[in-house]
């Protein structure tokens, strides 16, 4: 498949070297932004569980779910990205040297784009090199 080998070519091998979160999630990866509307990392519900129970803070935080992944994310800082994965609905998965994960789901019903890969940071109807616009909808710009 096309998508997954322009994917591989791009990042397999590089680190995340910084990342932002706000209406969405940035991960910056080699030369790339890697923009996703939602991220899925293990241990992240027993974090939260953490989180909840010790940081007395965290009962005034929008978005709690937050706290855990941008910890978790952290942890991959300058890691090297070893394999990708797409799934039948194109959801991404990304493995990093020490085995662990973040996974790019497409299941988020409110957005009209789920993940892309692009060079500016821009989201997809801006610029991207390959983006899933719609569950099982994934699309590669062609020069």
């Amino acid at each position: 498949m096309r998508a997954l080998e322009l994917l591989t070519s791009k990042l397999k091998g590089m680190v995340l070297s910084r990342f932002s979160v706000g209406d969405n999630w940035d991960l910056h990866i080699g030369d790339y932004w890697l923009k996703a509307q939602d991220i899925i990392l293990e241990d992240e519900s027993l974090l939260n569980q953490w989180l909840y129970t010790h940081y007395p803070l965290s009962g005034t935080v929008i978005d709690k779910e937050n706290m855990s992944k941008c910890a978790l994310l952290a942890a991959h800082m300058q890691k090297e990205v070893s394999r990708i994965q797409l799934d039948e609905a194109y959801g991404l998965t990304l493995e990093f040297e020490n085995d662990s994960k973040i996974i790019i789901p497409t299941n988020v019903d409110i957005v009209d784009w789920q993940w892309c890969l692009n060079q500016t940071g821009s989201d997809p109807y801006r610029d991207y090199l390959v983006a899933c616009f719609w569950k099982g909808e994934i699309q590669i710009k062609e020069d």
